[in-house]
């Protein structure tokens, strides 16, 4: 059977495969990554309803945006190039990036 689940999920589906053995890791995670495309399908089916409740703008989506590029960036820098364990580099990124974030808000 082909494994999809194993590359998608990285480590969570070693993690599985520890506590439950290679047949269910693989039902547990497939049907994981199945649940995780049927959220995605759901809220881009009900998008409309769920920017009008939580009153979202376009300004919120490209802030969402920019938060998530700029830790990316950080987060390949620190763990590639100063070949930081990826922890850290994430804990580092996400924290400087909304650092960042709060003062661009505040001090404009």
């Amino acid at each position: 059977m082909v494994n999809v689940a194993d590359p998608l999920m990285g480590g969570a589906y070693d993690t599985l495969v520890s506590a439950f053995g290679t047949n269910v890791a693989w039902v547990l995670g497939h049907l994981v990554i199945l649940a995780v495309i049927t959220a995605l399908i759901s809220v881009l089916g009900n998008w409309s309803r769920i920017s009008e409740g939580a009153q979202l703008t376009r300004g919120h989506a490209v802030d969402a945006v920019a938060i998530v590029l700029f830790t990316a960036i950080q987060t390949q820098y620190f763990s590639s190039t100063l070949a930081w364990p990826l922890s850290q580099a994430v804990l580092i990124a996400v924290s400087s990036t909304l650092s960042l974030r709060w003062c661009i808000n505040v001090l404009n």
